[in-house]
């Protein structure tokens, strides 16, 4: 198990849950953006786990979920993205053989996928923050030194 991969994985999910819990909170107030790209990144999640199982994905890039939808993509999508960390040995730099969203054929290493999982899921929500506070709603901070920090104290 690589400990970078494992201390983004579980800050992934603290953001995750952190934003889905403050969308909840909102609730009819939420800006319809907000819930597509929470959607996109719960998807994300989905489409690169069956990638790496090698299986069909059952949703599309852009698929629009409501926010019970988004927790139940993000639960089982954190769950398995855990254990797969878990299981993940760097010395023997898995290949993952897959086609993307255009059926272009394409190989890249584990590790590389689970970093562009993380740092994409970071990407939208910092979209999502953007467009709560242009909405007139307090967006969470979910920046990584907070996950940091609160995971220091409870230690």
């Amino acid at each position: 198990m690589s400990g970078s991969l494992h201390h983004l994985w579980l800050y992934t999910d603290w953001a995750n849950t952190l934003l889905l819990e403050t969308l909840r909170g909102y609730s009819d107030a939420v800006p319809s953006i907000c819930l597509r790209l929470l959607s996109h990144i719960m998807n994300a999640q989905v489409i690169w786990l069956s990638r790496i199982n090698g299986v069909p994905s059952p949703v599309s890039v852009w698929t629009e979920h409501d926010l019970t939808t988004c927790e139940h993509y993000h639960r089982t999508a954190s769950e398995e993205l855990g254990q797969i960390v878990k299981a993940y040995v760097p010395e023997q730099n898995q290949l993952i053989d897959y086609k993307d969203s255009k059926n272009v054929a394409y190989q890249n290493s584990l590790q590389d996928i689970l970093l562009h999982i993380f740092n994409h899921g970071s990407y939208h929500r910092a979209q999502i923050a953007m467009e709560m506070r242009r909405n007139g709603l307090e967006p969470i901070n979910t920046d990584y030194l907070i996950f940091a920090r609160n995971k220091e104290r409870s230690v």
